[in-house]
């Protein structure tokens, strides 16, 4: 990954940096984890709740909540597996992105900075744990149904809604 894939998602330059150059952690530890999209679009919807500032396209835009902060086009993310996993688990300090590591901060795993680090800032917004199961299935659901996909279209918005897609995504047919 290369600071240019950083500032894609709108990192600040200095994290940035700290995420290219310090250890962070990673989504499969373990080989004998198997990912599964289907059970990763679950973890984006209804555990992590990652559709309240991504939109259902992951664009920030599409259908967000209203009372929540726009979260970062994941649709024109340069990241790769890996990098995913790592802002997911630390999260992006600063920013309404929470981190889904229950360990992150108590140690320098994230960005080479523990919570004490943040003293008189805002701190790191801390988000739901996941499992390691769900975090390599979140990533294979976003590797799979949004990075790099551009923008959203009808067919897409008919597979994430399902039968009320006609409702939900009338907006996006084109006649």
């Amino acid at each position: 990954m290369t600071l240019r894939h950083l500032r894609a998602m709108a990192l600040p330059p200095a994290l940035a940096a700290a995420f290219l150059f310090s250890p962070h952690a990673v989504a499969q530890d373990d080989p004998d984890v198997v990912a599964d999209p289907d059970r990763g679009r679950v973890v984006y919807q209804r555990i992590g709740y990652c559709v309240t500032c991504h939109g259902w396209a992951g664009d920030g835009k599409s259908g967000i909540s209203m009372h929540a902060p726009v979260g970062a086009n994941l649709r024109e993310s340069l990241l790769d597996a890996e990098a995913l996993a790592g802002v997911i688990q630390c999260g992006i300090p600063g920013t309404g992105m929470p981190y889904h590591d229950s360990a992150a901060y108590r140690d320098d795993r994230c960005y080479g900075q523990v919570m004490a680090d943040f003293e008189g800032e805002k701190p790191p917004v801390r988000g739901k744990t996941f499992r390691e199961k769900q975090l390599a299935d979140l990533v294979a659901y976003l590797q799979a149904h949004v990075v790099g996909l551009g923008a959203p279209n009808y067919d897409e918005c008919a597979d994430y809604f399902g039968t009320s897609a006609v409702k939900a995504c009338a907006y996006l047919k084109t006649n």
